[in-house]
């Protein structure tokens, strides 16, 4: 069965409940949007997100546009996207799945990420985008969003087969119909190809010490652009980055395997077993020895 969605989040909003697993970075999920319940509140994550309402009215809300929505229309948000679910009268129900795009770009040095990815993904070009069966290019975007919420659900043998390629028709439409024009993306095209240097040093060396200057000289620049890069794109830091990544690997581990915690926090860059503790706390607001005990 798909879980409800249950927010766990940072101060700076930032989703920090991992979906699906490290080799399958993808959930479902069924959640109840009622008024008295608060709605979801607002967050983030380095996923994108695809819904649909399955009943009642439910309004999604990004910080410069709020869409209602009922019965059987739904939304994409994309990935680093600040947004929140409210109910609208007595509320609704939603499906969704929320999915790591590496899912579909296969890593950042393909085809797929190079020339279908990243134009919408890294960058504010879209933020979102309202699905209605009555445009028929939407209408085909919510088959795949049902499709895939029942693959999820149901998880047959396979079942990982299907959702990738259902993701991946849902972006191949979702690009025909909104991919920016080159002139538009010249700044961001420099900007991407200068990410994917930094952020596959960070993937692939978080467990050493990385520092922001040796980030930068992944993609060539000054400390200072680099900063200014990560801001323009993802909207955090390098170093926040980073120590986000690691907590999250850290998780993946605590769940996934029973190692000790204090050979995860190695691991995962963290020298220090008190540090990792504390850091890990920071973001999930438990140690990692409770937080292994509650996923269980």
């Amino acid at each position: 069965m798909l879980q409800p969605c249950e927010l766990s989040k940072n101060p700076r909003q930032m989703e920090l409940r991992p979906h699906g697993t490290a080799e399958f970075p993808c959930g479902g999920y069924d959640t109840a949007v009622r008024q008295e319940e608060g709605g979801i509140a607002w967050h983030w994550h380095e996923e994108a997100e695809m819904l649909f309402v399955t009943e009642g009215m439910v309004q999604v809300c990004l910080p410069d546009c709020h869409w209602s929505l009922k019965t059987g229309e739904g939304a994409f948000i994309n990935a680093n996207v600040l947004h929140s679910l409210q109910a609208e009268g007595e509320g609704g129900r939603v499906r969704s799945a929320v999915f790591h795009i590496r899912l579909i770009s296969g890593g950042s040095d393909t085809v797929f990420y190079r020339k279908y990815v990243s134009p919408l993904m890294e960058y504010s070009g879209i933020k979102g985008l309202r699905l209605s069966p009555e445009e028929e290019w939407q209408k085909s975007m919510l088959e795949e969003v049902r499709r895939t919420t029942a693959l999820l659900e149901e998880r047959e043998e396979g079942y990982e087969w299907e959702v990738r390629s259902s993701l991946s028709r849902f972006w191949s439409i979702l690009y025909s119909n909104t991919r920016p024009k080159a002139a538009e993306t010249q700044r961001q095209s420099i900007d991407a190809q200068r990410l994917r240097k930094m952020l596959e040093l960070i993937w692939k060396e978080y467990s050493h010490p990385l520092g922001l200057e040796q980030i930068a000289r992944a993609a060539n620049i000054g400390q200072r652009e680099c900063l200014r890069c990560f801001q323009r794109t993802i909207g955090v830091s390098p170093l926040q980055y980073l120590l986000r990544y690691r907590v999250s690997q850290a998780a993946a581990l605590l769940r996934e395997t029973d190692l000790p915690v204090a050979e995860i926090g190695i691991r995962c860059g963290f020298d220090d077993p008190s540090h990792f503790a504390q850091t890990f706390r920071k973001y999930f607001l438990l140690t990692p020895s409770a937080y292994r005990k509650g996923r269980v």
